[in-house]
């Protein structure tokens, strides 16, 4: 039996939890969350006995290693702390992304693991998504030839933006990582993996344009519970449409009697908040393949997808991970469609990588394997140096940035 330890039981952390109790021989047996209100609701659900749950992370660390692995769900801010503390306690760990929230400390801990010949996995769950591991398989067979561009937009989508990035927690880059970092070193990652080459140069464009209080509507309020306007961004109508989401902050059901109070973050008008992380960004790469890619990260799109298109010396492909649905079309003949539905039964979290990813790790630490996943932190800190150029890019006016 697998035994497994998890420091911050937000969104992504029950999301791990949850995978992990539908594996016969893994068990959580610890948590710490700092959220007092969800105590009796996670210790019901996934059977943490009293004495095994934890309020404080300084608590929770100082009893020393508590379970085989170690998911590290915390806000970026505190994976710094928590991972480094962690590795001298002897665990396996499982770090969510991004690694931290500078590039240095992403480096630090990278060496603290070799030194210490630990095993950090990054979550960079797209790399097991059957929609992905179907495109590398038809990159890596030739199937377009030789890869000389990927183009990637990760279409964020209006109500995450709003929720995560503009009331939610990682709505200043200052205080967490910047926006490109936080959100796209997935797609960075995925990019890397799919090219096959090492990103050699990086540019970038990108502000916050329209999240902001000259953008307000004439006649809006500053909290959604007070405003008469029709808007898009409706803090109220959006929760009461979208319980779960609500859930990730609050687990009183009654939205408006949550949202009512005029200093809670998730109520606030989107053009009257403290926010100050781009809305849109577009990067630019360079590989040493002679390939290049770009990655264009919008706030404005109105569902949540990726849509890829690569060109190859003897044909293209166009992917959508919303449809599951991947394009193959050889220069002078007939598009071939593939419905990656066919090849896979499971596409709950990210698209079925979340729990693919959880299975993989358990099993790697399980029969001790050499690789703990397919994304360990050496494997993982090119796409975050790479996130990091090409915030440095854009702040410094667009300018070419070495890896």
């Amino acid at each position: 039996m697998i035994t497994v330890a998890i420091l911050g039981m937000g969104a992504r952390g029950f999301t791990y939890a949850q995978a992990i109790g539908e594996i016969e021989d893994a068990k959580i047996t610890h948590v710490c969350e700092v959220n007092p209100i969800k105590k009796e609701f996670i210790k019901k659900m996934f059977g943490i006995e009293e004495k095994n749950y934890y309020f404080s992370d300084d608590e929770f660390l100082s009893r020393g290693k508590l379970a085989d692995i170690l998911i590290i769900s915390t806000m970026d801010q505190w994976h710094y702390k928590h991972v480094m503390k962690a590795l001298d306690l002897g665990y396996d760990i499982l770090l969510e992304k991004p690694i931290a929230s500078t590039e240095k400390q992403c480096q630090e801990i990278a060496e603290k693991t070799k030194k210490l010949n630990r095993k950090v996995a990054i979550c960079h769950v797209l790399r097991y998504t059957p929609f992905y591991n179907k495109l590398k398989e038809l990159i890596d067979r030739d199937t377009i030839g030789k890869v000389r561009s990927i183009t990637q937009t990760e279409n964020v989508g209006y109500y995450h933006y709003a929720h995560s990035y503009v009331r939610g927690n990682w709505h200043r880059g200052d205080l967490t990582s910047p926006m490109v970092v936080a959100k796209s070193c997935h797609d960075f990652d995925i990019i890397k993996w799919l090219m096959g080459a090492h990103c050699t140069a990086i540019s970038s464009f990108g502000n916050l344009d329209y999240f902001k209080k000259e953008n307000a509507p004439v006649g809006s309020a500053e909290n959604c519970y007070k405003c008469k306007i029709d808007c898009p961004y409706n803090a109220i109508n959006f929760y009461k449409e979208n319980p779960r989401w609500f859930m990730i902050f609050s687990l009183d059901p009654d939205v408006e009697k949550v949202l009512s109070n005029p200093d809670h973050p998730y109520g606030k008008c989107v053009y009257h908040c403290d926010n100050n992380v781009v809305d849109n960004q577009v990067i630019n790469m360079m590989f040493a393949n002679n390939a290049v890619a770009q990655l264009n990260m919008t706030a404005f799109s109105n569902k949540m997808h990726r849509n890829l298109k690569i060109h190859g010396t003897l044909g293209e492909i166009e992917g959508d991970l919303e449809n599951m649905t991947i394009t193959i079309t050889m220069f002078g003949g007939k598009a071939e469609t593939i419905d990656v539905k066919n090849i896979a039964s499971d596409f709950s979290g990210h698209s079925g990588g979340d729990k693919q990813m959880i299975k993989d790790l358990i099993n790697n630490v399980k029969n001790k394997s050499d690789k703990i996943a397919l994304t360990d932190i050496f494997e993982a800190l090119e796409s975050h140096k790479m996130a990091f150029k090409a915030e440095e890019s854009r702040l410094s006016g667009g300018q070419v940035k070495s890896i």
